[in-house]
Parts: structure tokens; sequence; C-alpha cells
């Protein structure tokens, strides 16, 4: 199994967000098919060439008797085509891959929402163990000197005991903070292998036009490639003409001892077969590829729509998470004073731990949201370059 997974590793070592979607992508099954259809597409633009609809048939044909051969036949027939039939499908084949194309870029952005995803879960559960981890040691440390001073008689045991009560929620948040971090890490390296160490933040990108979106060129692509489609089976639907072309042999006089044998006269045989009606297969093919090309074409409008108020959103949500962050960077600084005072007051014996010990447990939750906040603001700006269908 340690063999398999060595096999199997991405060789791109990932230092930043686009390294770590180009893992992603590598790995996906999605983009795995794109080679096949290229070959779809390859294989419809050659079925559209010449002017037959599959290749001709070669059929033989032989009569004879006892005394020799009276009759030989060979011809060629296929179904022909109708005018503009085999340029609308090599117009379906070229759609093909187009839409094959746009649908690898479409599907490398959503694996790339997913990494995004995945990658800012992972930065806020390291922010969040780190900040805990801070703070297990500033309440170790403060339970500690309770400790020396209550041994020299100038603390209550009631202090020693809520310092140590500190002391133990803060080492039980750290472990569910740890807890937390193990399952971003679980979750990132399902998508792109092991992270690393340092989670740098993308660039803000500007404002797009929503048709320049990988995702709605995608639908657009799936929109024109089922209209081509419904074009291409719409002469299917047709009554299908069979054209023959052949030779004939043949000489009289055979098996009649009256009358001498002939010798062979060849003839020219040109012929046609018409159908009495339509083919209700392909009938009812072709009505289902023109429901389906309504249905991608309605489906694109809504994908307009909806890339458009996603953008609003993601808009509102990076002014939101940047004024969050002010508001989380001034409350922080806010009670880091209040605490430096607190402690000075303590100090001088006009404030008592009690006073003190929420003091710091405030500044505490203020330095967990500040971290937060900043993990926060950066994933906006990851969920507004989404949005905007730009990739890392």
């Amino acid at each position: 199994m340690a063999v398999a997974q060595e096999a199997t590793a991405p060789s791109v070592v990932v230092r930043t967000l686009r390294d770590a979607v180009d893992v992603a992508v590598a790995q996906s099954s999605e983009t795995a098919s794109f080679p096949a259809l290229r070959a779809q597409a390859e294989a419809v633009r050659r079925s559209g060439r010449g002017p037959f609809v599959g290749p001709p048939v070669i059929s033989a044909d032989l009569l004879t008797r006892s005394q020799g051969i009276i009759e030989e036949e060979a011809s060629v027939s296929a179904g022909l085509r109708w005018p503009g039939e085999g340029k609308a499908i090599r117009s379906y084949a070229g759609r093909v891959g187009d839409a094959a194309q746009s649908g690898l870029d479409a599907a490398r952005l959503r694996i790339a929402g997913e990494v995004r995803d995945a990658w800012w879960s992972l930065a806020a559960a390291r922010a969040a163990v780190a900040v805990d981890r801070e703070q297990v040691g500033i309440a170790s440390t403060n339970a500690q000197q309770v400790a020396r001073l209550v041994s020299a008689g100038e603390q209550s045991r009631r202090d020693l005991l809520l310092a140590r009560a500190e002391t133990s929620t803060a080492e039980s948040r750290l472990a569910q903070a740890e807890a937390e971090l193990a399952r971003a890490e679980a979750a990132y390296a399902a998508l792109a292998g092991p992270p690393p160490d340092n989670l740098p933040p993308e660039i803000q990108a500007v404002n797009t036009d929503p048709a320049n979106s990988p995702a709605l060129r995608a639908a657009l692509d799936r929109a024109a490639l089922a209209d081509a489609r419904a074009r291409s089976l719409s002469y299917g639907a047709r009554i299908r003409v069979e054209g023959t072309v052949g030779v004939r042999r043949e000489r009289g006089g055979v098996g009649d001892p009256t009358v001498p044998t002939e010798p062979f006269r060849n003839a020219l045989l040109v012929g046609i077969k018409v159908p009495l009606g339509r083919n209700q297969a392909a009938v009812a093919d072709a009505a289902a590829a023109q429901s389906d090309a309504l249905g991608a074409g309605a489906e694109a409008n809504r994908l307009r729509i909806r890339l458009i108020a996603e953008q609003r959103a993601a808009q509102s949500r990076l002014d939101a998470a940047g004024r969050a962050l002010e508001q989380a960077q001034a409350r922080r600084d806010a009670l880091a004073e209040a605490l430096s005072l607190t402690e000075r007051g303590r100090t001088e014996g006009e404030i008592g731990f009690i006073e003190a010990l929420r003091a710091r447990q405030a500044l505490s939750e203020a330095e967990r949201d500040l971290a937060a906040a900043k993990v926060a603001r950066f994933a906006a700006i990851s969920s507004f370059n989404q949005a905007m269908g730009v990739l890392p």
C-alpha cells in the first residue's frame, strides 16, 4: 500500500493555492475524460465526411444451375445524405470539441472552489490552534505564579483554584481546536494531498463580466452543442433514400441442350430505394435532442442570472469581512490596553484577581476572534475571485 501511495503521489511541490489546484485537477476524475471527448469529436467529424450515411455495403449474388453459372451480380449500396447534412454533422463535431474544452475549464474552476474552501478551512483551524496554544501557555504561567503567591501567603487558595480552572478551560479549547484541525487537514488531503506548512493568501481580482466566467462559457457551449446535435439528428428523421450501383453478367442457353450456350453479357445496374415511412426511432431521437437544446439554453440563461447575483453577494461578503477585521482589531487593541491597566491596578492592590482574570479571558476571546477575522478576510477574497470566475 505504501508503494502504491508513493506511486500515485503528486510530483508538484505545493507552495501556493495555484499549486494545490493543479494537484487537485490532476487527481480529478472530471478531467480524466477529456482525451476521450476529443476522440469522440474526431470520430463525429469523420462521420460527417462524404455523400453517404455510414460505410457503403457491398453485396454479391450468384445464380447457378447444375450445368453452370447463369447470372452474376455485384453491387454497392449506401444511404444518401440530404443536402447540408454533412455540414451539420461536422458543425456538431466542432461543438463537441468546444464543449469539451470549456467543460474542462469549468471543472477546473469548480475544483478550485473546493480547494479554496479546504485551504481556508485549514488556515482557520491552524490559526485557532495557534491562539489556543498561546492561551494555554499564558494560563499555565499564570497558574504557576499564583501557586507561588499562595505558598508565600500573599494570595488565597481560591485564586489558585480559579487559575487552574482557567488552565483546564484553555486546554479543553485547545483539544477541540486540534480535533478540528485534524478534520480540516484530512479534507484538504483528500483534494490535493499533504498540505503545505504555509498557506499564503490570494491577490484580489478585479470585477469581471459574467460572460467571461468559465462556468457560463461551458453552459453556453453545452447549449450550442445541444442545438447542433438537434440539427444533425433532424436529417435522420427524414425519409432516407438509399442508392445502389452494380454490375450484372448473365447468359442464356445453360441447361438446355437444344440451345447453344451464350456468352456472358454485362449490364450496369442503377437503383434507388425509398422507404414507405420515416424511422420513428430517429424521429423520437430528434425530438429529444430538440428538447435538450431548449433546456440547455434555458439553463445557460439561469446560470447567467445566478452568476450576477453571486458576484454581488461575494462583493458584499468581502466588504463585510473587511469591516469585521477592522472591528476585531480595534476590540483586541482596546482589551489589550485594558488588561495592561488591570495588571497595573492588581500590582498596586487596587484590583482583585478575579477582575484581572476576566480581563485576560476577554483578551483571549478577542485574540481568537481577530485570528478568525484575518482568515475570514482572506477567505472572502478567494470567494470573490471564485465568483468572478478567476483561477488562483
